[in-house]
């Protein structure tokens, strides 16, 4: 599935190869959003499991052989809406060539293989102060909803008071 346009943005599945240019991307995201950076064993493992699991899947964008970007999805039915959703918990964009469309071609991407796979939605979340993403996914049309996502930080073992 790798597609090139005309700004040379090659958009493929990813493989467990590019595990090593994926977590200098993840890095990069949690150094944005303000999260510790994830040791390079882990995303490898993340990885090779979402690369094996047939819902699920991570793309990476490439220009001149370089991975510049990366999107991971999940297809998922969807109770409370009574279809299928596409779940778009991570996008990153080196921070070089950001606003050069990467991001863009990632998410069209996306929302083509959610469409032949019966999707009817796009769900993605993104932290209030992260403006930046905000702005992009407006500018793709998605529309800020008033949900309030509690996020559980912490151990199963040993939840927070």
């Amino acid at each position: 599935m790798a597609l090139e346009d005309a700004a040379g943005v090659e958009v493929r599945e990813a493989e467990t190869s590019d595990a090593g240019e994926i977590h200098a991307l993840m890095c990069e995201l949690a150094r944005v959003v303000g999260d510790s950076l994830p040791p390079r064993e882990a995303v490898a493992q993340r990885l090779r499991e979402l690369l094996e699991e047939p819902r699920a899947g991570v793309l990476v964008a490439e220009i001149g052989g370089s991975v510049v970007g990366a999107v991971s999805y999940w297809i998922k039915p969807d109770l409370a809406h009574g279809d299928t959703v596409v779940e778009v918990p991570t996008l990153v964009v080196r921070e070089g060539v950001r606003r050069e469309g990467v991001g863009r071609r990632l998410m069209e991407s996306v929302r083509r293989l959610g469409t032949e796979r019966g999707a009817a939605l796009v769900e993605l979340v993104t932290t209030p102060s992260n403006v930046a993403a905000r702005e992009f996914y407006r500018s793709l049309g998605f529309v800020e909803t008033d949900h309030i996502v509690l996020e559980f930080v912490g151990q199963l073992e040993e939840p927070p008071s």
